[in-house]
């Protein structure tokens, strides 16, 4: 059993998936503490150029080449990295939690009687044991679970749980020969179909403004939209008000919504919730305002605002108007 850690890229149309980067780094920080080194694999069709950006993150790149791996099935890949851990067992193989990852890890896991642990937010090698975080109760428990095999950890960690990866020097590129049995890859890809888009993007925006329960009735999102907008951000919220339809699913922050990295995050009347929370603490600067001095989200906040949202917005309003 080799100290290595093996990421599993994903790309969509030419572009790497930005959770890939999350997991190379997470992969990077597992190397360190096996003792190893972390290393990439790529699988598609002519991705030399996507495999040179992936190996500008300072890890080697495995590339795996073939017409049936031009778009992803979960039989063509389980195939070609099947090979790979049969050649080259690595202590951790590390996936994203998203469809492609949670379709693929446990079909490896299967076929390689490999331990298994999935949608993690955090994990990390102690000794020959791996020490898992996962959520549980509908979000509102953390617990660590230690799993110790002489075996490939086959792990899928949970998108927005770590910083994605910057560029760090080019590491190697390296094409890994394989055969993949066409009948076998299946199912078969057909197209790309993307839904109507007909709302705004709030994982893109710079800043973001949320309201949460606090904000009391949805007549007082007008606070929040005048908010957002005199900041040059848009509107989010947290579940119960997208369950509520004051607002589209679209805007809702959180683990079941969006992932948001704004330069800056204003909290409305939100307690903060674990779920709410993975969804945006990672923004630059969070601003919270909530009548509960203990509430969760004063935790993560920069900037905490002790008071009635429905005042605080006026007052605030009032400053900036003038």
């Amino acid at each position: 059993m080799g100290a290595d850690i093996l990421v599993v890229a994903e790309h969509l149309e030419g572009k790497l998936a930005p959770a890939t980067l999350e997991i190379v780094a997470k992969g990077r920080e597992l190397a360190a503490q096996a003792g190893g080194s972390a290393k990439a694999v790529l699988l598609g069709h002519g991705p030399e150029a996507l495999a040179s950006e992936l190996a500008s993150y300072g890890l080697d790149v495995l590339l795996g080449d073939d017409p049936a791996l031009e778009a992803y099935s979960g039989g063509g890949y389980a195939q070609a990295l099947a090979s790979m851990l049969a050649a080259s067992p690595p202590r951790v193989l590390l996936l994203a939690h998203t469809a492609q990852g949670y379709d693929l890890a446990p079909a490896l896991a299967a076929s390689g009687d490999l331990p298994l642990v999935t949608n993690c937010v955090d994990v990390r090698l102690e000794g020959g044991s791996l020490v898992a975080t996962r959520r549980l109760l509908n979000e509102k428990v953390q617990a660590e679970f230690e799993i110790g095999s002489d075996r490939t950890y086959v792990v899928t960690l949970r998108p927005g749980s770590v910083k994605p990866a910057t560029p760090t020097g080019a590491g190697a590129v390296a094409r890994v020969p394989m055969t993949i049995d066409g009948a076998k890859a299946l199912p078969r890809f057909l197209r790309i179909e993307r839904p109507e888009v007909s709302d705004i993007d709030i994982a893109s925006a710079d800043v973001v403004v949320s309201a949460g329960r606090g904000i009391q009735k949805k007549e007082n999102l007008a606070l929040v939209e005048e908010l957002a907008k005199r900041l040059g951000g848009v509107v989010g919220a947290s579940r119960p008000l997208t369950d509520m339809e004051w607002l589209p699913k679209t805007r809702q922050v959180g683990q079941s919504g969006k992932t948001v990295r704004p330069k800056l995050y204003v909290a409305c009347g939100i307690s903060g919730a674990m779920q709410h929370v993975a969804g945006m603490k990672d923004a630059s600067l969070i601003v919270a305002i909530n009548t509960d001095p203990s509430a969760p989200i004063f935790e993560v906040a920069h900037v905490g605002v002790v008071g009635n949202v429905l005042e605080v917005l006026p007052a605030l309003l009032k400053e900036l108007r003038g």
